[in-house]
């Protein structure tokens, strides 16, 4: 069952404590300072879908030369209803022009976020062997191309 009223937005203070609330329930969330100085990053953007007002999920990126996703999350109570999905494909619509590839790391072990990123579009490049400490885990690497973008030789 999709939910119909997600709204996405930028990653405001006025959501701290409740992305904070999700954070706490996820595997390597970040602490509420980590995602103040998330907040404070200029290279950072951040999402967040929410219901009602309520933020359930959240997502952000780095800004580099390309995009790198760091961190995507849904509260465990949303998860399984389209929000990952639709919050992933604003925050990429919202990516400037000039970001031609999106990469991310993703635990071996999740294997929903991996069929997500699959169905988005996203292809797996290699294995970082034992990333991930509590608990331990290879990482799986991933990259989209966007605009039409090809590899070079």
């Amino acid at each position: 069952m999709e939910i119909n009223n997600i709204v996405i937005e930028p990653f405001s203070i006025k959501y701290l404590e409740q992305v904070g609330e999700i954070h706490y329930r996820v595997a390597d969330g970040w602490s509420l300072k980590g995602l103040v100085a998330d907040l404070a990053n200029s290279a950072t953007k951040s999402y967040v879908a929410t219901i009602d007002g309520k933020a359930v999920a959240f997502c952000s990126y780095l800004v580099t030369d390309d995009a790198e996703l760091e961190f995507v999350c849904v509260h465990p109570s949303y998860r399984h209803k389209g929000i990952a999905t639709k919050l992933l494909d604003e925050t990429m619509a919202q990516m400037p022009r000039e970001i031609y590839r999106v990469v991310l790391e993703v635990r071996s072990q999740n294997e929903n976020a991996i069929k997500l990123y699959e169905k988005l579009g996203f292809d797996k490049l290699g294995i970082r062997k034992r990333f991930y400490s509590s608990p331990a885990d290879d990482a799986v690497v991933m990259e989209k191309n966007r605009n039409g973008a090809k590899e070079l030789d």
